[in-house]
Parts: C-alpha cells; structure tokens; sequence
C-alpha cells in the first residue's frame, strides 16, 4: 500500500456511480440501497469527493452537497473507504478535502450522520472533532441516528 499522500482525489462524477456500487456492500459491510442511487452521482457528484490511485483505482467515495435548506451547511450524505485501506488516512483526507469545499462556498459548519451502533463511525467522526447527538427514530421507527456537526473554516484544524 502506498502513503496516502501519493493518492489523488478529484470530485466525483456520474460516471464513477459503477465502480462505488460494485463494492459497496462489501465495503459498507451489509447492503446500502438506495443510500447510494445513481441520482446522487449524476446530479450531485460534483460536490463529493473520489480519491484513489494515480492508475485510477478507487480508494475511497465521499457524497456531500451544499444544504439548500440551509445554505451555511455542508451535509455528507455517506463516505466509505476500501477496507485495505482503513486506519491510513483515507477517510480523513475525504472529509478534509470536503471540508475545504464548502469552505470555498461560504459553508461555516458540516453535518454528518451515524448509526449508534457503528462504533467505528462514531469514533471516526469524533477524532476529527464533531460532536454529536443521538436522536431516536430519526429515519423512521428504530432508525435512530447520531447527528454530528462540527465547524469549518480557514482556522479550523483536525
């Protein structure tokens, strides 16, 4: 594996929607759905983040977009990083890079959301400083969510 700093990271695009569903489950580790619809790609790419390597294999998605309801706020809608590459930095670089482009759009926060049982993901969230809440039923009944936000900005460090 190579450092994470060789990978290359440029926005996602609807042609990229192939490559992430193909391993999508597997690399969620159960099935996502229509959490990832090719809709999102196609329409919304462009706000989201692909890094892999320099020969073009992906290493890790990142989906996110402007809030229209909420102009200030950047939303993630889902990030999932290859297995093999877990613990190297990838999904930090993800947010970073997502980080500095909502920035650049004049967004001051970013809200992401996780599954209270993903130990991991509440972790990962954590570590790169958002806080957040847990709210019961949020997707529905027995869909409860941890809703994690967190500033950003030019002098904002992780």
């Amino acid at each position: 594996m190579k450092p994470v700093s060789s990978l290359v990271t440029r926005s996602l695009c609807g042609t990229d929607f192939d490559d992430a569903r193909a391993v999508a489950d597997e690399w969620f580790g159960h099935p996502v759905g229509l959490t990832m619809h090719r809709l999102f790609f196609d329409q919304l790419g462009s706000s989201g983040v692909w890094i892999g390597t320099d020969t073009g294999v992906m290493v890790g998605v990142l989906l996110g977009l402007r809030s229209q309801a909420e102009p200030e706020l950047g939303y993630i809608h889902f990030h999932m990083v290859d297995p093999a590459w877990r613990g190297a930095g990838v999904g930090s670089r993800l947010y970073l890079t997502f980080f500095d482009q909502m920035s650049e759009l004049g967004c001051t926060r970013v809200r992401a959301l996780a599954s209270p049982t993903r130990t991991a993901s509440l972790r990962f969230h954590e570590s790169l400083g958002f806080s957040g809440r847990r709210q019961n039923d949020y997707l529905g009944p027995g869909q409860d969510r941890v809703i994690f936000e967190r500033s950003i900005g030019d002098t904002e460090s992780v």
